[in-house]
């Protein structure tokens, strides 16, 4: 549970929670995101990135600079507020200063930074207009992202046929066998769920028969995680334990309930609390004191 989650918690306003969903479609998305980040870039690096882009971005001589400090934003933490603030600016003050690929990047990203807020059919019209963009200036990695981001927002709004429509699309523009697997996957979380199963295999299964190499090598594959998933639940159900997982509570009777599993945790919780009210109270006493002292000085 984070900081922010308690404390909406705690001052009685929870979180409004994604359905399994929407939050499996958000959770694709962000994993494409984690994907194009360097492997060995450090979070101290990310940062100093920002440092730099909003360095670049105070001067006014160079609007588009913007654009590289949304993107900076949206690399260390996509569901950032920052990140859709500043594409909010870059569509005021920077687009027209931008080339078609480059307009076409703002564009996708801020349908991800709609989409993540639940705006689904914003998230819908920005990527519509990277689309267009990307006709002009793009590379088949940037269609295929798009397309599924466009695959995403289909769903989210449970438009099926277009959703499919996007998945076929997508699929020809893989590069590599590893492309295809990722847009199977993206294509099979997203149109499962909204019933529209059968249309996606299908549509898989004639892209593997017009790329058998790619068939012989994914059929492998699949092979193997079906059997691993076999030996993953076989061991779940011999265990016969249910987990002991820490969610978050949604009543009194809940976090009373994760109280009584977790009584190391809500000690130090509450440790913490009045740490910080001692400490509070403290601050408050001491700034009294010198407020007094400074007057007395003064009228004396």
């Amino acid at each position: 549970m984070s900081f922010q989650q308690f404390l909406d918690w705690f001052t009685l306003h929870p979180p409004v929670k994604d359905s399994p969903y929407i939050k499996a479609l958000k959770d694709d998305w962000l994993a494409e995101n984690s994907e194009s980040r360097e492997e060995d870039v450090t979070r101290q690096q990310l940062e100093a990135r920002i440092a730099e882009a909003e360095k670049a971005a105070a001067s006014v001589e160079d609007p588009t600079k913007l654009l590289d400090l949304a993107e900076a934003y949206g690399v260390l933490n996509p569901r950032e507020q920052r990140c859709l603030e500043t594409c909010e600016l870059v569509m005021k003050f920077a687009l027209p200063f931008l080339n078609r690929r480059r307009q076409g990047d703002a564009n996708q990203l801020q349908g991800r930074c709609l989409f993540l807020q639940n705006d689904f059919e914003g998230a819908l019209r920005a990527v519509l207009r990277a689309q267009e963009c990307y006709k002009d200036q793009g590379t088949k990695a940037l269609r295929r992202s798009n397309n599924a981001a466009l695959l995403r927002c289909y769903c989210a709004l449970e438009n099926g046929e277009k959703a499919g429509e996007r998945f076929k699309v997508a699929l020809t523009m893989v590069e590599t066998k590893e492309d295809a697997l990722n847009v199977y996957l993206t294509g099979k979380a997203a149109l499962d769920g909204i019933g529209y199963s059968d249309l996606m295999e299908n549509l898989w299964e004639d892209h593997l028969d017009d790329n058998p190499e790619t068939k012989a090598q994914l059929d492998g594959q699949m092979q193997a995680m079906k059997d691993l998933s076999k030996q993953v639940g076989a061991k779940e159900q011999g265990s016969g334990e249910p987990e002991d997982e820490l969610k978050f509570p949604e009543n009194l009777g809940e976090a009373l309930e994760v109280a009584k599993r977790h009584q190391g945790l809500t000690l130090a919780l509450l440790l913490g609390i009045l740490l910080y009210l001692a400490i509070a109270i403290y601050i408050s006493l001491w700034v009294s004191r010198v407020i007094t002292e400074r007057l007395v000085k003064k009228t004396s």
